[in-house]
């Protein structure tokens, strides 16, 4: 290889949630995270959540996990993972972090969503995320833009953090919404990708 030319940097990313279900606005999210920030693989991380600890039935993590694997050919670059439903217990975003840093040589970035961006430094070892690793997100219809790039410039200053808010319009989409309207006996379609509502139908979720 010639002096001149530096080999690449693998770049990477997790996008954690519970996906419950997956939808088009997740989909979209990550589309263009791998997009505007050329990561090479963007992992989806459906999160272990205790039965326990919800105030509604909760889908079982292979459900979750199965419904994300329907998505995967949208983009050659998406990924999953099982590492947090393996795992168990509680699903502190910094352990994934640092357990993917240790395992995988690379640029490890984290998505998530412009809500939980303004509140990452009240997370578990959250100013350990917003100086170690770069943040991608995407504001939404929602969300108070002013305040919120106002707390976002407040982390850059503060922690040094390398934080992306995504050029691309918010995708009107719910996980909520979308397992109350299956609930109703509702059509989904448009907001799911075909391959995930037929899981959800053969499977007999949200009923």
């Amino acid at each position: 290889m010639p002096s001149d030319v530096m080999e690449r940097t693998f770049r990477y990313a997790i996008y954690g949630g519970s996906f419950d279900p997956v939808h088009i606005g997740h989909i979209a999210l990550a589309d263009c995270a791998a997009a505007e920030c050329g990561l090479d693989e963007i992992i989806f991380m459906p999160a272990y959540i205790s039965p326990f600890k919800q105030d509604r039935k909760v889908t079982k993590g292979e459900d979750r996990l199965a419904m994300l694997e329907t998505v995967l050919d949208f983009n050659p670059a998406f990924r999953v993972s099982d590492y947090e439903l393996r795992k168990g217990g509680p699903s502190y975003t910094i352990e994934t972090l640092r357990h993917f840093r240790s395992m995988v040589d690379g640029e490890l970035h984290f998505v998530l969503g412009f809500d939980s961006v303004v509140q990452v430094d009240k997370w578990y070892e959250g100013e350990e995320i917003l100086r170690d690793f770069p943040l991608i997100t995407v504001r939404r219809n929602d969300t108070d833009d002013a305040e919120g790039f106002e707390r976002i410039e407040g982390f850059r200053k503060e922690f040094g953090a390398e934080i992306t808010v995504l050029d691309m319009e918010p995708v009107d989409a719910s996980s909520t919404e979308i397992r109350d309207m299956i609930k109703g006996g509702r059509e989904i379609s448009g907001l799911v990708l075909p391959r995930t509502e037929e899981y959800i139908i053969e499977h007999k979720l949200y009923r």
